[in-house]
């Protein structure tokens, strides 16, 4: 059902209409989604005008309810973008979702950069072959991102979806160099950086409509230490949140965010690593997937999900990308293991 609908419509006043109308404020999609302050700063309205129209456009915007029916049809056409690893894509019923949020936490080493480098090569595979024939968005809070590790996951993904279709055109346009090119790369120094990074997506959607993956490595880095004010922090992450869900609903795309661990004190007194932001923020990831290790091998746990079983699967993190694990790749996770030790103490004595 179409709700979009002329501002003339509402009963506004004429000063009102008139002040819309002059800003390029014709309907009720033009002032979706914004606060108040904003369409005032846009249109001269005072902040209390503003508030009225914000209000009576959310009225007119609800939509006829669904049935029960068509909820559970439209959820099993979801697609999903593979990672490469069987034993992942079966956890998360397929893959990385699309039109959901998806938080990837976990120990510095363990593998967040990887999975989420990973899935903006798989998200172009062909959908001819399985994939979804899209694009990607990174954005790199931490410095991370590595050009260099995504070519050499492009070069094994080519290799196999060729290997696997000989006869198939699409499979001979997926190349190392398409997918490069097919990844979209932003370095964010600051939390303003990343709003206004978000802010701008619908504006970059619509420039590039083939987007279908979004990531932020990492979410929490910037929001943890340069916020004083946990109330505050958690207000600005709903909203950010609350834009990307629409976003990701909108334009039929994934979003995935990394987070970083803390240690939680219970009131026993024993501690335990959890994923950072607090719990508020749990909330709001549509799937939340943990990685950790577990006698030196790579254990990805599925800690919420919507119609899916948390349960743990194993994985390696290999030259080719994100992977199935195998009983001759144990040794070579004991020894990652074991360096990933050895920079933490060296870390933590400097």
């Amino acid at each position: 059902m179409n709700t979009n609908r002329p501002l003339d419509e509402l009963g506004f006043p004429a000063v009102v209409i008139s002040r819309l109308l002059e800003s390029d404020f014709v309907s009720t999609d033009d002032v979706q989604n914004l606060q108040p302050a904003e369409l005032g700063s846009a249109t001269g309205l005072s902040l209390k005008e503003s508030a009225e129209v914000v209000r009576l456009v959310s009225a007119t915007s609800i939509s006829e309810p669904q049935d029960v029916l068509q909820i559970i049809e439209d959820e099993s056409d979801i697609p999903h973008i593979v990672t490469f690893c069987e034993a992942i894509d079966t956890l998360l019923g397929g893959g990385i979702p699309l039109r959901a949020i998806t938080e990837i936490s976990g120990t510095p080493g363990i593998g967040k950069t990887q999975m989420c480098l990973q899935v903006c090569v798989s998200v172009q595979v062909p959908v001819s072959v399985g994939g979804v024939g899209g694009q990607a968005l990174f954005i790199d809070t931490e410095g991370s991102f590595t050009s260099s590790r995504i070519k050499d996951m492009a070069s094994h993904a080519v290799h196999h979806v060729q290997s696997i279709s000989t006869d198939n055109p699409d499979a001979a346009t997926f190349t190392v160099e398409s997918i490069l090119k097919g990844i979209h790369y932003f370095r964010c120094h600051n939390y303003i950086e990343v709003l206004a990074v978000i802010r701008h997506l619908p504006t970059l959607l619509q420039s590039h409509p083939n987007i279908r993956l979004v990531v932020i490595d990492s979410v929490a880095f910037h929001f943890r230490h340069d916020f004083s004010d946990n109330v505050a922090r958690t207000g600005l992450l709903c909203q950010m949140t609350h834009s990307l869900i629409q976003l990701a609903g909108s334009h039929n795309l994934a979003v995935i965010v990394t987070n970083q661990m803390t240690t939680k004190i219970e009131n026993s007194g024993s501690s335990q690593l959890v994923a950072a932001l607090g719990e508020t923020w749990g909330h709001c990831p549509t799937l939340r997937l943990s990685l950790h290790w577990q006698h030196h091998i790579r254990v990805a746990t599925l800690i919420k999900a919507p119609h899916i079983r948390t349960s743990s699967v194993n994985f390696q993190v290999t030259v080719a990308g994100i992977r199935d694990i195998s009983s001759g790749s144990v040794t070579q996770n004991m020894a990652e293991a074991q360096n990933s030790k050895k920079r933490k103490w060296t870390s933590d004595d400097s």
